[in-house]
């Protein structure tokens, strides 16, 4: 799996505590935000279009993936 830039996850976390999302939960939205950019770099989607968000969940689903993995 691809490291997150320094940046990346410095503006991510940023993001994150404007919507309010709790510390401790920040490390799962890091997670799935990996899984991801991983999936639209393994085949070849811009990894700015929301248009790839249904093809994401759709093979995490077809790979069984739960929200806790």
């Amino acid at each position: 799996m691809k490291k997150l830039s320094p940046a990346l996850i410095s503006k991510y976390k940023s993001l994150l505590t404007q919507n309010r999302v709790p510390d401790k939960s920040q490390h799962y939205y890091l997670k799935w935000l990996r899984f991801y950019l991983d999936f639209c770099h393994k085949y070849h989607h811009d990894q700015s279009s929301p248009q790839n968000l249904p093809e994401f969940i759709k093979k995490l689903k077809e790979k069984k993936q739960t929200e806790a993995s």
